[in-house]
């Protein structure tokens, strides 16, 4: 039994090291705000904030998201997640992120 043991012990391969997660290209993100956008079925103009880090969710960077148009009676808000340059999926924005007091700027 002990040499069982012993055998599994003795690996030569080191473990993988650990390399965190870069923000996205600007051209990740704004693939990734199509595909968020069209999940989600949000149509005609949109608005997005700067990619900032995140501490939760999906990914480890996001960009809120909403339609553009004041006259909406509701515009819900979303954040859109990407680790590096991957799009990892879109949610509900939470009051953490803090999406309705950061600067919009229109979505090309």
């Amino acid at each position: 039994m002990t040499l069982l043991l012993a055998g599994c012990a003795s690996s030569t391969i080191p473990p993988p090291s650990y390399h965190p997660s870069r923000p996205p290209s600007a051209q990740a993100v704004k693939e990734g705000i199509r595909k968020g956008a069209a999940e989600v079925k949000l149509s005609g103009g949109l608005e997005t904030s700067a990619v900032r880090y995140a501490d939760h969710g999906p990914g480890s960077y996001f960009a809120c998201l909403r339609q553009s148009d004041p006259s909406a009676s509701r515009r819900p808000t979303y954040s859109v997640f990407f680790d590096d340059d991957t799009y990892k999926g879109i949610q509900s924005s939470v009051i953490s992120e803090a999406c309705e007091a950061e600067p919009w700027v229109p979505f090309n």
